[in-house]
């Protein structure tokens, strides 16, 4: 990147966005962080007249007629809101979804939650819509859509489909991320590097404002960092072609065995296959010290037998 912008050659212009709270993570690097103070500009917080040509413009190009009082609301919502965008967004398409002929109503618009409940009740509906089994994948399926904040807040997280599909039955994950998919709470996408199908939150702002998801994480946040933490080790085997050092050994292992016999968290297949790799070769090397001993215990007493044996040659000799 740093070569592509300053080559004078070079006819590549590099756009990069960055959110304010990771602002810090490129600055490590002491030539991009150059490149970042001299060529930096701050996108600040729509002010609250932006906020209502936001929403006025595209509903008059629509031919959209918006009732008294519905623009006042949306901007006292809004205004001063952290992802105030995205919340803005969802919560203008659901309500034109529910618009009455070209009106959209302010009925309509407290009976959705306004803009903050928008998401967090459209998200309670799919999952009240769930029988148990859905309610259970969507619960996996949210976990691991987090990353966890260590002093910042949650993140979304993207996830390769296939880590979804595996962690339970695969006929209710295809279900659960049809309806999630369907009402724009999730989005798919491919891996830039394998083309893999992936999924993540669509709007972060799911993550602060459904308060059933902010419970599950609060519930299990320890229970998510082992979970990362074997998850880590595992992708490592697996692109080290399953070496099998490796493998996770002594008091880690048997931290990882004890809590994956007692969390409600769903291990994937890779996850499952290295836990148990680790543990078959834990077993295999206990095995091969005990046949060790066995064999020393055995030339032991073979050794003990040939020495009483010429104790008693030589005493009988010596009669």
């Amino acid at each position: 990147l740093i070569a592509a912008v300053t080559d004078p050659r070079s006819r590549i212009r590099v756009v990069i966005t960055l959110r304010a709270d990771f602002y810090d993570k490129p600055l490590n690097y002491v030539k991009f962080g150059e490149l970042m103070q001299k060529r930096t500009e701050i996108v600040l917080p729509l002010s609250a007249d932006e906020i209502e040509r936001a929403v006025n413009g595209p509903a008059e190009r629509a031919g959209l007629l918006l009732e008294r009082g519905l623009t006042t609301s949306i901007v006292t919502d809004v205004n001063e809101q952290p992802g105030a965008l995205p919340l803005l967004q969802y919560a203008l398409t659901e309500l034109y979804e529910r618009r009455d002929g070209r009106t959209l109503s302010l009925k309509a618009y407290h009976e959705m939650g306004g803009t903050l409940g928008a998401l967090a009740q459209r998200a309670d509906e799919l999952y009240d819509g769930l029988g148990d089994e859905g309610q259970e994948a969507a619960r996996q399926m949210f976990l691991r859509l987090v990353t966890l904040g260590e002093g910042t807040e949650d993140t979304r997280r993207r996830v390769m489909q296939d880590e979804l599909m595996s962690i339970g039955d695969r006929d209710e994950m295809s279900m659960v991320l049809d309806a999630f998919g369907r009402y724009r709470l999730i989005t798919f996408d491919r891996d830039p590097s394998n083309r893999a199908p992936t999924i993540e939150v669509a709007h972060e702002a799911l993550i602060r404002q459904w308060a059933r998801l902010r419970a599950w994480l609060n519930e299990s946040r320890e229970d998510l960092r082992l979970q990362r933490r074997i998850a880590s080790a595992a992708d490592e085997w697996r692109a080290a072609n399953l070496e099998s050092s490796f493998l996770v050994r002594g008091g880690r292992l048997e931290q990882f065995e004890e809590w994956a016999n007692n969390t409600n968290l769903t291990l994937n297949d890779v996850e499952r296959e290295f836990l148990q790799a680790s543990i078959t070769e834990r077993e295999t090397r206990i095995a091969e010290e005990k046949r060790r001993q066995e064999r020393e215990a055995a030339l032991e007493r073979r050794s003990q037998n040939r020495l009483r044996m010429l104790v008693a040659v030589f005493a009988g000799a010596a009669v």
